[in-house]
């Protein structure tokens, strides 16, 4: 388990966006003042939030011109959107305590790569597939 970095849903997604690129990671757990969990935001929530809804409906995309930069402006909008309206609310956690088994499975079954680690409900610390392989190696 490493320590989380977490945000408030009141962050905006563009420094969600500095914070995943800063320390390598797919995804924040969000948490109010309390540090209670209230949802979880990836790269990929952040991305599919920028993109305009009929582009996403649509199968193919080979009308857009390779060199057609306009759409950009959906991408600098969506960065300013607080990540409350992008994040899930159905987020993978376990209780602290729980075994490398328990966290596993809980990735399998619910086909994510990152698990939170709770404790009553606040944040702890996160486990994603990485820390798990390391695990078996007996890497620390």
């Amino acid at each position: 388990m490493r320590t989380a970095v977490s945000v408030t849903p009141e962050t905006p997604a563009r420094e969600v966006l500095k914070i995943l690129r800063d320390n390598n990671i797919p995804g924040v757990p969000v948490v109010n003042e309390a540090g209670e969990l209230e949802g979880f935001v990836t790269d990929g929530h952040l991305m599919d939030s920028a993109l305009p809804r009929y582009m996403k409906m649509m199968g193919n995309l080979s009308f857009v011109p390779d060199d057609a930069d306009e759409w950009v402006h959906y991408l600098t909008d969506a960065a300013d959107k607080p990540v409350r309206e992008v994040m899930t609310t159905k987020v993978s956690q376990v209780p602290l305590g729980r075994s490398e088994l328990a966290v596993a499975h809980r990735m399998v079954h619910d086909g994510v790569s990152s698990v939170v680690i709770t404790d009553g409900g606040r944040v702890v610390g996160i486990v994603n597939r990485l820390d798990l392989y390391a695990a078996i190696e007996g890497i620390d």
